[in-house]
């Protein structure tokens, strides 16, 4: 696949978007990046190449731009196999605790013990997630006002 090439970029575009109405519709997020069907740099060109094709022939409506942003900006919620899996056993572990109506001292549960020893780094995950995200709609934006 050559993803400076409108076609090969159409495709990998096809189905990276496959893989993001799944996980959003599994709520898989953040998402093992092992899972996306290339590698986050060649869907990021794939996207870019898009973009400034569909801008080319005037197909480029609001929907589509708004669709392949947000495709876009989504490859930062795609992470190391092992941060995901942290985040995942957070996530549970805080609910389990949000859900835990018992009066009693939680902090000998196994839900606390997860919350309290990886919450952190849980933190540090997220806020690079969110910064990676943010550079990457600013590059996103850079694209369509270049395109």
């Amino acid at each position: 696949m050559d993803p400076s090439d409108p076609l090969d970029a159409q495709q990998v575009v096809i189905e990276y978007a496959r893989l993001l109405e799944r996980d959003l519709a599994d709520n898989r997020y953040p998402a093992r990046v092992d899972s996306l069907p290339y590698a986050k740099p060649i869907i990021k060109s794939a996207i870019q190449t898009s973009v400034r094709s569909l801008n080319r022939s005037g197909q480029l409506t609001d929907d589509l731009r708004e669709f392949l942003e947000t495709a876009y900006v989504s490859l930062a919620e795609y992470i190391d196999a092992e941060l995901a899996h942290l985040l995942v056993q957070y996530r549970a572990a805080a609910a389990e605790l949000a859900a835990d109506a018992t009066v009693r001292d939680r902090t000998a549960t196994m839900a606390w013990q997860t919350v309290a020893g990886s919450s952190a780094l849980a933190g540090s995950v997220a806020r690079a997630i969110t910064d990676e995200a943010e550079a990457l709609r600013d590059d996103f934006r850079t694209l369509i006002a270049s395109a």
